[in-house]
Order: C-alpha cells, then structure tokens, then sequence
C-alpha cells in the first residue's frame, strides 16, 4: 500500500514550495480579473455627446421637383450634406434650373454654396450667386439669394446688380419672382444705360 504524503510546510521539497506560490499567485490574479471583468459597464446618457455634424452624405445630386407631373426645378449639387433636423447644406455649390410650362428651361441659379432650412422650405444660397433669366435675357449678381418654393419667391437684402440688353442696375435688397420675369429692387443705387 502507497504511503500518502505529509504536505507539511516543513517537509515539502523546494519545488513543491514554488508550484504552491505559482498556483496561489495565478488563483489570485484570476479570481481579481474575473472580478473587474464582471464590472457593469452602463453609459450615463448624460455623459454621452450628441452626433454634431451631418447625418447623411450625398455625392452627385440630381434631384427633380414636379408639379402635376411636370417639371419645376431642376437640382445638381456635388454634395449635399443632411442633418438631423432635417437641414441641408451643399457645400461644393448649387446650380437650380427652372422650367416654365411648356417644360423649357427658363431660368438658371448658380450659387458657391447653399443652404435649406426644412422647418421653413428655405434655401438661401451663398458666394457668386448668378441668376439667368434665359428668355428675358436678364441676369441677376449679389452674394446671397433666398428661394421660398412654396411662393415660389427669390429675394435678398443684399446688395444686387442687374443686367438686361439695354442697362444695368444696381441696388440693396430685391424680390422677384422665381423665374425672374418681375423683380423690384427696394433701394436702387444707380441705373446705367448700355450702349448699342
């Protein structure tokens, strides 16, 4: 019959006296790991910082706008960027094309930039803002332009220069029309004749 071992401290080999450190030293660290690691990690909503910037990236936009199945406005922008309020703002430029009722494209907008504000309908463009009135052969300048599609109105109060065939005209703040057919200046500056 096999005689069992004594494990007293005192007649354990030096061998057994490191294998008993070692496993002591490795059940300590494994029992502090599995410990830490059983941490709830919870999130206070407080803490976490809401999305800023866009939501939404949109590259080559071509958007049509109809009415009764017929064309409006037309929308090419390089990039559009939506929020989560709805907002877009392009900024790589704008160009909007409006097509009168028989579908002929009567009025282009080009803009360095632009912006909608969806609680209001509203896009305000920005930088070189050039409106062409194709038909009219009327052209409109300034550094910002706001269009209301459901009035279908382009107004600023900024500083605006129109050229026709036969003058220029310079002033701050305009409305028109859409189509830029109609248009008043509120407060012209000057009126030049152009020669023929």
């Amino acid at each position: 019959m096999k005689k069992s071992r004594d494990l007293n401290p005192k007649t354990c080999t030096t061998s057994e006296k490191r294998f008993g450190f070692s496993l002591f030293f490795f059940l300590s660290f494994l029992m502090l790991a599995c410990f830490f690691a059983c941490e709830t990690n919870t999130l206070n909503p407080a803490v976490i910082k809401p999305l800023e910037g866009p939501t939404l990236k949109t590259f080559d936009i071509h958007m049509i706008y109809t009415d009764s199945g017929k064309v409006k406005t037309e929308m090419h922008a390089p990039l559009r960027l939506e929020y989560k309020n709805g907002d877009e703002t392009y900024p790589n430029g704008i160009t909007l094309d409006f097509y009168n009722a028989q579908g002929k494209r009567y009025t282009q907008l080009k803009a360095d930039k632009a912006r909608k504000l969806n609680q209001e309908n509203k896009y305000t463009a920005f930088g070189n803002v050039v409106v062409k009135n194709t038909q009219e052969k009327q052209q409109l300048n300034t550094e910002e332009l706001n269009w209301t599609p459901s009035n279908h109105q382009i107004f600023t109060d900024a500083h605006v220069i129109i050229t026709t065939e036969t003058e220029i005209l310079k002033g701050k703040g305009m409305t028109a029309n859409q189509d830029f057919s109609t248009y008043t200046i509120k407060q012209p500056t000057g009126k030049f004749t152009l020669k023929e």
